[in-house]
């Protein structure tokens, strides 16, 4: 090969390398998905003692398992029918177990629009305790509007629920990079981090003197572009909060504050059915 050929060559690799791409949430209308979700949720709770640490631990787990089917595409992105197939929590208990089976026997169909950017929101929901609700209801946008090359990130702000507090929501602010493009550019590979901060809202209990909470987060996600939906996406939140309590009766030593230490792992998968 000449010179002249291989320097033609290195320009056209590093053209190719900085191009810029449009990431988009935009299934095929038609088009079946079926989507599995993995969630786990740990919490730890240590008070210090004079003598030793007193720490209590739970963990809990969830699997669902979905079909989307991609119907009409508006102005504000896809419509979506999405049912659940089934549903199992760890730990189980008999009524749980009851209640899983119930719903699973009195599945409906769900309404659901997903937007170019990733974002979900509930259309019409038949049951107003459907897992569905709860878990993809309440996804914020994730992806940027404009093109973007290898190894530009972007900024999205968002609110999410804090398990361990009823009506409490967190801020959370996330950087997303992408990081490379495989098969051709046909998938996009993703990285997240981010830091999160408790947000006072209406409804929710104020937090007290020596309550605090913080967070951080990572994840990775990968985009099928000629799909047009996150084929895999995992994530991982770790919050940590300081729970002051003032003693109950008067002249009693004021309580060690409580750490506690809530981990929040999920993963989603999606393949389209054949």
């Amino acid at each position: 090969m000449g010179f002249s050929a291989l320097l033609a060559l290195l320009v056209f690799a590093t053209a190719a390398g900085g191009q810029a791409v449009l990431l988009q949430i935009r299934p095929h209308i038609g088009d079946t998905l079926r989507m599995h979700l993995s969630q786990s949720v740990e919490m730890t709770g240590t008070t210090r003692g004079l003598r030793h640490d007193t720490t209590t631990s739970m963990t809990t787990s969830i699997e669902v398992f979905t079909r989307a089917i991609a119907q009409q595409w508006t102005s504000s992105g896809t419509l979506m029918q999405t049912i659940t197939d089934s549903v199992a929590m760890t730990p189980a208990s008999a009524g749980s177990l009851d209640e899983l089976r119930r719903r699973a026997m009195q599945a409906k169909p769900v309404w659901l629009r997903v937007s170019t950017d990733g974002g979900m929101e509930m259309v019409d929901d038949g049951d107003p305790n459907s897992e569905l609700r709860h878990i993809f209801g309440e996804m914020p946008a994730v992806l940027t509007r404009n093109p973007v090359a290898i190894g530009e990130k972007w900024t999205r702000e968002m609110q999410i629920p804090l398990s361990s507090e009823p009506g409490a929501v967190g801020s959370v602010r996330a950087t997303f990079r992408l990081d490379s493009l495989g098969r051709n550019g046909d998938i996009a590979y993703i990285s997240m981090r981010g830091t999160m901060s408790r947000i006072n809202t209406p409804g929710a209990a104020p937090a007290g003197p020596g309550y605090g909470t913080s967070g951080q987060l990572a994840g990775t996600i990968q985009i099928d572009r000629r799909l047009g939906w996150i084929t895999d996406s995992k994530s991982s939140i770790i919050v940590r909060s300081t729970i002051s309590s003032a003693p109950t009766r008067p002249g009693e030593p004021e309580r060690a504050p409580m750490q506690v230490r809530t981990k929040i792992t999920q993963w989603i998968r999606a393949v389209r059915v054949r």
